[in-house]
């Protein structure tokens, strides 16, 4: 605007034989707003000063320049504060103009506040999650602030095959939330506890709730109003599945795999319950049959027992599951700094959905095997499942 000569833009709307797409065309602004300009300036005396402030800066500055001429004051004041500030400027000249003149300018309003800077983001809260049991249950727990209030969280039993079992909601401060956080962390090894960004708590939570709606699986109550607080879920890709190793190194992770067993996250994955009931009445068969003439044999077809034990359990439906189960599992021992048993839990959910038979996975013969260790003697396996196994 500043190239723009606002005396001959002003010749130009007072002039009725000029084409207003030519004044719109030279002063860069929409055509309509050119005639209303123009009709603007031929009312001049009448003009409302709401109307003058709203056109764009050039004409605004054009009139402005006319209203010094005509002594309007009004005028000029509400384009003092106009949004260009070569309309503001010019306009202020004009009031300086009649000031000089004798005319009486009214008092121009302070200029705004600043805006008050932003408050800063809070970072987002932390959220937690354990790894999936035997039977393809984990906690989360995930928080939401409540200005003023402190942070509501919701500690939530997803399960793998029923979806949203379990939800509390409450009500914490800040100080009882960051506590409560830093003793899930602490219990972190022997709760299988972790944490995970906030975006990923959303999705698992939304997630396990549209699986309700498949399974047939009641919704707890209050989670569909916590989930509906919370806004959709962010876009997220899936969790990629670890890569499969070297073929050496497969078998070796493969191998290994029966001292996953010992995690404490681990120790308690067993066979159902049924079909390990089912095997204790064949081996107590099997401990007072008269058909084996010594403990050897006894104990020889004791082993047989439990062998078809697992590969009858172990069918197509069941290796899916615990496939699916020790993948999350793999990427949460990833996440702990466990890479050795990551691999190993990731080769046993590879073997497992490739089909190697049952004998040929230590993980997967100890979900049985476990339940009936070898007699104090050496000899037979035990008739009955071994008591301080807990079964689900």
């Amino acid at each position: 605007m500043p190239s723009l000569d606002l005396d001959h833009l002003l010749g130009l709307l007072r002039d009725p034989h000029v084409e207003s797409l030519a004044i719109a065309n030279l002063a860069g602004v929409p055509r309509e707003e050119a005639g209303r300009a123009a009709r603007l300036l031929a009312g001049l005396a009448r003009a409302k000063p709401e109307e003058v402030a709203t056109l764009p800066g050039p004409l605004a500055a054009a009139l402005g320049r006319a209203a010094a001429s005509a002594g309007r004051a009004d005028l000029l004041a509400a384009l003092a504060g106009h949004a260009s500030k070569d309309v503001a400027k010019e306009a202020k000249r004009g009031l300086h103009l009649l000031r000089a003149r004798g005319v009486a300018v009214p008092d121009l309003p302070p200029p705004p506040a600043p805006a008050p800077a932003p408050a800063p983001a809070e970072p987002p809260l932390p959220a937690f999650a354990s790894a999936p049991d035997g039977r393809g249950e984990r906690a989360v727990w995930m928080g939401r602030n409540v200005p003023g209030k402190g942070i509501e969280i919701c500690q939530a039993v997803l399960s793998d095959e029923r979806g949203l079992v379990e939800a509390h909601i409450g009500l914490l401060g800040r100080k009882e939330w960051r506590a409560f956080a830093g003793s899930l962390v602490e219990r972190g090894a022997t709760m299988a506890v972790a944490e995970i960004p906030a975006a990923r708590a959303h999705v698992l939570l939304v997630e396990a709730r549209a699986l309700n709606d498949r399974s047939g699986e009641r919704v707890p109550e209050g989670a569909d109003l916590w989930l509906a607080r919370l806004g959709p879920p962010p876009a997220a890709e899936p969790d990629p599945d670890p890569a499969p190793l070297p073929p050496d190194e497969e078998r070796d992770a493969l191998q290994a795999s029966g001292k996953l067993h010992d995690l404490p996250l681990l120790r308690g994955w067993l066979a159902d319950e049924v079909h390990l009931r089912a095997t204790a009445a064949k081996l107590d068969e099997v401990a007072v049959s008269p058909l084996y003439i010594d403990e050897r044999q006894r104990a020889e077809q004791a082993a047989r027992v439990v062998a078809e034990a697992v590969e009858g359990w172990l069918d197509a439906g069941r290796r899916a599951v615990l496939g699916r189960r020790l993948l999350v599992v793999a990427r949460h021992l990833e996440d702990r700094g466990e890479p050795a048993h990551a691999r190993a839990a990731a080769a046993t959910a590879r073997a497992l959905s490739g089909g190697t038979p049952a004998q040929e996975i230590p993980f997967a013969r100890l979900l049985v095997e476990k339940a009936f260790p070898p007699a104090p003697s050496g000899g037979a396996a035990a008739a009955r499942i071994d008591p301080a196994v807990t079964l689900r």
